[in-house]
């Protein structure tokens, strides 16, 4: 079958050549005949091909005047290897395009077609919800409703700010290039992101400082040199009952994790840390004091004493602790190596001062939020001064204050939006994240949780937490580069399939053939070629739409990135001289170290 397909192939391409050449001769013996002034032949056709019999005169094949024979040969010569050449061209040009077709990811059969891509994500379905989403605007464009995710069948397409997002994708697959930053710099209202390197906050700072005032939250100094640096207490608000809850839910979210009956310690270890917490708001201590109480039982004793005797104190709290520290000695010790282990950072003086600011300099999320502000969070989730947890902390007192903001707001939306966009969310166990993702969109707070795998999103949240993180996302954009077969077969299920035609032919004695035609169920996408999606294009799952090939547009593509590449150097070369200038001041104190210790050595009549 594949011998007689050839066969014809052949066939037809000897036939198509040969009516092109006719076709060129009859069209050379035509100009000529204009040419010569004899006016064009309306009949006899045949002449383009036997005026070679009458070479000497063409005229006598056409049987009319075609013009002198040097003329009529001179243009079949030019107009035949002309349009050879003009036909070589264009067959060039068009398998190109064919290939350029045939390799466009946008453009595979199952996948949403351009009207299917206009109706599910163009600007067009934004403008149109606009009074919902941004009820106080009284004219909108698409950008003001949502945020940019790239191009499918030269379609704009959007998600809205009411959208929660996972992005998923590994390492260098270009999450942070072409859509993080990107979804920073075009934020409409105030902006809180997450990240274990400054480079995001290179690319972005300068320009959202236009928008209005930027903090930088960086207990661990990852970006040192930089301006804006805010400083926030996990005390603050803590003599409110729910706001202590609610902190010590976040700072205390995985301590436990993979120990026996993590779910009992876990409680209790939450049960001591909103009660240490409480007990230094209301009688207006730091988190100096409460490292104190947190190092053993004995010095608890105070906050114990704190909440038993203010009327501030919520009802009972002060016996819960008590409790605790009156155990037998072995439940109290695993206990109390939790608790220390919540609070092990504030070893650091550097995280002490970020999280003791004085009363002219609390970070306050009210004006923040009112005044478009954008926060970075600087902060690991390993080493021995993480913080993860105290940036999660963070962020659940922003959310919550965007909460009351919102339901005192025009359709109990905040406006403009909140942008929570956590980077490597994996590193930061934010235990309201599930929610967010369902629920926070009506309220003006667009979520976009970033991770490297589902398989990192099961072994922080659980299963069970992870899949209502990802079933609550009404946006999943997945970009190729994951080795994670049992997810990419997943993702392939969900995907779906799409009819897929066969045909088969078989041959009969007689020379006979039978062609048979059926369908099949085929996957849109099969796991390899999820995987092998090219870098600056991702597949993008909406709601209940077709899936769409995105074309994404980097940062450098904007209109705007010379200006945003000069701001980056000089932010860059902010953090290389912060970075510099904290290394020669550890050397000097370690050169200092080294003296006073060589000082007391011959003091006391030793050698150095």
């Amino acid at each position: 079958m594949i011998a007689r397909r050839g066969i014809d192939d052949l066939f037809l391409l000897l036939v198509s050549a040969t009516l092109i050449v006719v076709a060129l001769l009859a069209a050379a013996g035509l100009l000529s005949a204009l040419v010569s002034g004899h006016g064009l032949p309306t009949h006899h056709f045949v002449g383009a091909v036997t005026a070679f019999r009458y070479f000497a005169d063409p005229s006598l094949a056409w049987r009319v005047p075609v013009g002198p024979a040097w003329l009529y040969w001179s243009t079949t010569v030019v107009v035949v290897v002309g349009g050879t050449v003009l036909t070589v061209f264009v067959a060039k040009y068009l398998r190109s395009e064919q290939r350029r077709w045939d390799n466009d990811p946008t453009r595979v059969a199952g996948l949403a077609d351009r009207h299917e891509v206009r109706l599910a994500a163009g600007a067009r379905n934004l403008l149109a919800r606009a009074t919902i989403l941004r009820p106080q605007l009284t004219r909108a464009a698409a950008r003001d409703l949502g945020f940019f995710l790239g191009m499918s069948r030269r379609v704009e397409c959007f998600a809205s700010v009411e959208d929660s997002m996972v992005i998923l994708g590994p390492p260098r697959s270009g999450k942070g290039y072409n859509l993080i930053i990107p979804f920073i710099l075009d934020a409409p209202g105030a902006v809180v992101t997450t990240s274990t390197r400054p480079d995001n906050l290179a690319a972005t700072m300068t320009a959202r400082v236009a928008k209005g005032p930027v903090g930088v939250f960086d207990p661990q100094g990852l970006a040192l040199g930089v301006s804006g640096t805010l400083r926030w207490s996990p005390v603050r608000g803590c003599g409110d009952p729910q706001v202590a809850m609610m902190r010590a839910g976040a700072l205390c979210a995985g301590a436990a994790g993979g120990v026996k009956d993590a779910n009992f310690w876990q409680q209790q270890t939450e049960v001591v840390v909103r009660c240490l917490l409480q007990a230094a708001a209301i009688d207006e201590r730091s988190v100096v004091d409460v490292y104190s109480w947190s190092l053993s039982p004995d010095e608890a004793k105070e906050a114990v004493e704190i909440l038993k005797t203010s009327r501030h104190a919520t009802p009972q709290w002060g016996s819960a602790l008590g409790t605790v520290v009156g155990l037998e000695s072995r439940p109290r010790s695993n206990i109390w190596s939790v608790v220390s282990g919540v609070f092990a950072p504030l070893a650091s003086p550097r995280v002490i001062e970020q999280l003791s600011p004085g009363s002219a300099d609390e970070f306050d999320p009210a004006s923040f939020l009112e005044e478009c502000g954008t926060l970075y969070l600087l902060g690991t989730s390993s080493g021995a001064f993480a913080t993860a947890n105290f940036v999660s902390a963070l962020i659940e007192d922003v959310v919550e204050t965007a909460r009351h903001l919102a339901s005192a707001s025009l359709g109990a939306r905040l406006d403009p939006p909140l942008a929570l966009i956590l980077d490597e969310a994996a590193n930061y166990p934010l235990p309201s994240l599930s929610s967010l993702m369902s629920e926070g969109g009506g309220s003006g707070i667009t979520t976009v949780a970033v991770l490297q795998s589902l398989a990192q999103a099961r072994d922080r949240w659980g299963n069970d937490q992870a899949q209502a993180i990802w079933d609550s996302a009404t946006i999943k954009i997945i970009l190729g580069g994951s080795s994670n077969a049992s997810d990419l077969t997943d993702l392939t299920k969900l995907i779906g399939e799409r009819d897929w035609p066969e045909t088969t032919t078989t041959r009969q004695g007689g020379g006979e053939r039978t062609i048979s035609e059926t369908t099949r169920q085929r996957a849109i996408l099969g796991p390899s070629t999820i995987r092998l999606i090219r870098t600056g294009h991702a597949l993008l799952m909406l709601r209940a739409a077709k899936p769409i090939m995105l074309t994404l547009r980097s940062w450098t593509q904007r209109r705007d990135a010379p200006t945003l590449k000069v701001h980056r150097r000089e932010v860059e070369d902010m953090l290389r001289s912060g970075a510099k200038q904290h290394r020669s001041q550890r050397q000097d104190a370690s050169g200092f170290s080294e003296l006073s210790r060589s000082s007391r050595t011959t003091s006391s009549g030793e050698h150095p």
